[in-house]
This record gives C-alpha cells, structure tokens and sequence, in this order.
C-alpha cells in the first residue's frame, strides 16, 4: 500500500470569545431603592459613611467602621457585606492569545500542546462579581483543512491512541502527566472567592475528549461561596491524523462562549 505524503501543519489559535445573553437563574438584590420623594443609594450599618464624595476633580467612595464583613448564603439569595460592595454583577472574559503549533504531524504519533501565554500562562480567564454561575462552551469545529476536512472529535472520553488507523483530536482544561502538558484551574486570590473548575469529560487528567456545543468549565455555585474572583483556565489539545486522513494544513481558531448565570 502506498501512502500519501501528508504535511499536517496545524496551528491552535485560542481562544476567541463570545459573551453570550444572560441567562436569569437567581433573583439579584440591590442595595439601591427610591419611591416618588426619596432614594437610598447604598443602606450602611456602621459609623457612617458616603457614598460619593466629591470636589471639583476628584470623587470618592468611604465608610467609617463595619460591624461584619464577608458573605452569606442560603437556598436562594446570596448577601455580601463589608466597607463597601458593588451593587451591579459582571463576568468578565479575557484570553491569552497564545498559539499551539503541532507541527508535521504523522498517523502513528500524538501531537500535543497547551495554550500558555501572558502574565497568567494561561488561556484564558474568567473574573466574575456577584454571578451565581457561569459555564463555559467550546463551539469550534475541531482542526480543519483548506478542502473542509476535519480531524474526527476524540467522543469518548480516554488516553491518546497511537493507532494509524485512528485519526482523533481532543482537549481537557488540567494538569497533564503523559503527556506532559496543561494546568489545573487556578482559583484567585484562593478558592474562597472564585470557584472555577473543568467540566466532568474535560477534568481527568492525561484523558481527553471533544465535543462541539460541550461544556468544558464553569462555576461551582457554591453555597455560601458565590463566584467572586478570577480563575485561570489552561486548554490542552492532543491530535493525530489516521493513514486515510487528507492532507492539509490543518488549522483551528477556538471559539469559546461564556453563558453567566445571575
């Protein structure tokens, strides 16, 4: 049997980004209220404080004193208390611009790399205020060609196959050992504020899977724990074309969509 010469050059461009619409899964509560005379801008048990003080170029915020600080939950409401706390929720979603080159890659071996990049040397992160959850999907097709030919998703879940005749692309969002690869969620300041972590599927280390439309992380909505913070999120790729995959430039801009829960 005689083989194609195959150039498989791909490049994993992540990640692209869409916020999507809001989705309404919890009631927010706002310290702002008002009826036809008055208005309460922000309610304050303490020794005082203002809410905006300002000169002719400068504006502040204050308090004097706070009797507690922190948060507190229950079934449906979450309540943060302290000097001062914004009222308006908001996730916020920032990429890396990191690049993965797999390289000429042959039909008995897995390529693999992980988007690292910037001050985080990560793919992505997530900063998200007073959200009771967020999830992240994956929308892209998998590594395509200039014919429209797409490396097969890896569905089911497991290790790289270095069989010829399997032709296989798939990620995970942890730290990897064979190969040796990715990086946990990382949760900060620490994991009392953001609670950020891989999806079920994308979770297990040195295993992989891919599906298009998959959730691949997202919040915890803990209770007691809403998500607060930032959390940096590593993608790990793995790909392999089989003996009978066209050749090509393969090429994959990853689109990722943010869904925020408020």
């Amino acid at each position: 049997m005689v083989k194609n010469k195959k150039r498989f050059l791909v490049f994993v461009i992540a990640v692209f980004i869409t916020l999507s619409g809001l989705s309404v899964g919890a009631v927010s509560i706002y310290a702002q209220s008002s009826s036809t005379n008055y208005k309460v801008e922000e309610v304050i048990f303490g020794n005082g404080g203002e809410l905006e003080s300002c000169s002719g170029s400068y504006c502040a915020q204050s308090s004097t004193g706070s009797p507690a600080a922190g948060n507190t939950s229950s079934t449906n409401y979450d309540a943060n208390g302290g000097f001062l706390t914004q009222s308006e929720p908001f996730l916020e979603m920032a990429v890396t611009g990191a690049t993965v080159s797999f390289g000429t890659m042959n039909d008995t071996t897995t390529s693999y790399g992980s988007a690292q990049a910037g001050a985080c040397n990560c793919s992505f992160y997530i900063r998200t205020y007073l959200s009771s959850q967020y999830v992240i999907v994956t929308a892209s097709q998998p590594p395509t060609n200039e014919s429209g030919d797409s490396l097969d998703a890896k569905s089911t879940l497991g290790a790289p196959i270095t069989t010829d005749s399997v032709e296989e692309f798939g990620i995970n969002v942890v730290d990897n050992s064979s190969p040796n690869i990715g990086a946990n969620p990382v949760n900060q300041p620490d994991n009392t504020f953001a609670d950020g972590k891989a999806e079920t599927g994308y979770d297990t280390p040195n295993q992989f899977k891919y599906g298009v439309g998959d959730i691949i992380a997202r919040s915890q909505a803990t209770a007691g724990n809403p998500a607060i913070g930032v959390t940096e999120y590593t993608i790990s790729y793995i790909a392999k074309p089989g003996f009978n995959t066209p050749a090509g430039f393969y090429e994959m801009a990853h689109d990722l969509i943010a869904i925020p829960t408020f």
